[in-house]
């Protein structure tokens, strides 16, 4: 089975984490898989590549006209297209950024720059494993799931069940904006177990209800405008769809 490891715009964290997490497993990983392409650890001499693979891992938001193109390369040689942490799911804290500039006069030599997109705007995503860095866990039992032909899941629990089972007091009984109700699960809520509200990094949950979240905070006097700045943050693209839908 081949596979690569692309990086589009982004700070590159999510392939560092990989790397740097994986470490000696990154040896299993290049026994198992016909790696042509890894962004950081092996890239061609004179010029990066778009190999034909079965499985094409891609981190970043899709911004600039190179990324433009680089994405539909990348699909037309996959089979299977996975988006590589919450830039590339919902466009991070690029997406946000990125409204209301005026980018027309943004260039860098001859590439166009855009407003922030995650990667489905321009392609068909596969599946997507979210994460402001991605949980090099996930990506593993993805990484075997789609070995053994199995479709992989994302997380069907929010960050606010995490932290009930871990008998963490609820941060909005405190005034704090966290996001946790509508936040999607996965990463132990590590910050409302140190008493940082949650800010959704990793994307809204599958059955995010914005309206139920929007009345709980308010019924513990914390200004909707926080919470939704909040939101805008990191979740990008998809927590605009949920406003946009009306379900404020």
């Amino acid at each position: 089975m081949k596979a690569a490891f692309y990086s589009l715009t982004s700070c590159e964290g999510c392939l560092t984490t990989l790397i740097t997490n994986l470490g000696p497993n990154l040896q299993a990983l290049w026994k198992i898989f016909d790696i042509d392409y890894f962004k950081l650890v092996r890239e061609p001499v004179g010029g990066e590549k778009v190999p034909r693979v079965d499985i094409a891992f891609v981190e970043g938001a899709v911004v600039t006209s190179l990324d433009r193109k680089r994405i539909s390369q990348i699909r037309a040689n996959s089979s299977f297209v996975v988006a590589l942490g919450t830039c590339a799911s919902c466009g991070n804290v690029a997406y946000s950024a990125s409204r209301g500039v005026d980018l027309k006069r943004r260039r860098l030599r001859d590439i166009e720059i855009f407003e922030a997109e995650p990667l489905s705007s321009h392609v068909n995503v596969d599946f997507e494993l979210s994460g402001c860095p991605v949980s090099a866990e996930e990506f593993t039992e993805a990484l075997l799931r789609l070995l053994n032909g199995i479709e992989p899941k994302q997380p069907d629990f929010s960050v606010c069940y995490e932290c009930k089972m871990r008998g963490n007091r609820c941060l909005l009984e405190t005034g704090k904006a966290c996001l946790g109700p509508i936040a999607m699960g996965g990463c132990g809520a590590a910050c409302p177990s140190v008493g940082a509200p949650c800010y959704s990094c990793r994307g809204p949950a599958v059955e995010a209800d914005l309206p139920a979240y929007l009345k709980t905070i308010r019924r513990h006097g914390i200004p909707e405008e926080k919470a939704l700045g909040a939101m805008r943050a990191f979740t990008g693209k998809k927590i605009a769809e949920l406003l946009k839908d009306g379900r404020k």
